[in-house]
Order: structure tokens, then C-alpha cells, then sequence
């Protein structure tokens, strides 16, 4: 007689809300209206010494020789045009896109918000557009251009 037994595989990985995750938003530069900046998600909260482990280009830089963070392990870049923000890129080194939504989350929720009367949007971009979709990312028409964008809605 042949038996089956189930295995049930869990991923265990911290909350969106955890207090694990470090989000730090950072500017690159601000070219004539247009102001460029970055945001980086780290994990864990631990301090890290500057020599190799995450460099921390905060302007004014930390006074001491370490900084709170972590390896960094997403990236979100973006622009700001007057109150659009628009989403440029992203990257990110984890196993699923949790990151990528700890990051959209501090954008659309904390930083710029919708009733502040910020606008988020996003490139339409076949490969990421389950993601933000499902990340509340809409379009308003259907056209497929390289003007389109996907906003963000609630």
C-alpha cells in the first residue's frame, strides 16, 4: 500500500508593516523644475558600519561612523514634476516583489499621497503590469504608447 503525506512549505518573510523594514528616500538632483530621487528598502534594522556592507549617501551624512539599515535589497526610482510623481524604475534582489510593495506603499500612503492632491503614476510596461496593478495602478485609456501610464487609484 502506498501512502501520500502532505509537506507544506512556508515562506517566512517579515509583514509590509513590520518594523524589520527600513525605507529611506533620498535626492539625486533637481534639474530645471524636475526633481529626481530614490528610494531604497533595506532590511532588518540593524546597524551596519560604512565600510562594505550599504553605503549611506544621506545629505547631511550620519556623525558617527555607523548607520541604521541593513542590506539593501529594492530600489524605486523616480521624478517629480509639480505634483506628479512619476515612477521611472525599480530593482530589487528578494525572492518575491514584498519589498517592491513595502516601497510603492510608502509612496503612494506616506510620502505623496492622494489627498494631498499627489499624482502617482507609472510607465504601462507589459513585464510589471500585473504588479502594479494589483497594487491599485489603473489606466485611463487603453492606448498602448509610450506616453501611457498606469495612476495610481483608490
Amino acid at each position: 500500500m502506498y501512502h501520500k503525506e502532505a509537506v507544506i512549505v512556508a515562506i517566512r518573510r517579515p509583514s509590509v508593516f513590520s518594523s524589520e523594514w527600513l525605507v529611506q528616500d533620498f535626492t539625486l538632483s533637481i534639474d530645471s523644475g524636475t526633481e529626481w530621487r530614490y528610494t531604497q528598502i533595506k532590511w532588518d534594522g540593524l546597524a551596519f558600519s560604512r565600510e562594505n556592507e550599504t553605503f549611506d549617501y544621506s545629505n547631511p551624512p550620519y556623525a558617527n561612523s555607523e548607520q541604521r539599515g541593513g542590506p539593501i535589497i529594492a530600489q524605486i526610482d523616480y521624478n517629480i514634476v509639480g505634483n506628479v510623481v512619476t515612477i521611472e524604475d525599480w530593482s530589487t534582489i528578494w525572492r518575491d516583489e514584498l519589498p517592491l510593495r513595502v516601497g510603492i506603499n510608502n509612496l503612494v500612503n506616506c510620502r505623496y499621497p492622494h489627498y494631498k492632491n499627489w499624482v502617482v503614476r507609472v510607465a504601462k510596461d507589459t513585464e510589471a503590469y500585473a504588479f502594479f496593478v494589483s497594487e491599485y495602478f489603473l489606466p485611463y485609456t487603453n492606448e498602448v504608447s509610450p506616453e501611457s501610464y498606469l495612476y495610481f487609484t483608490v
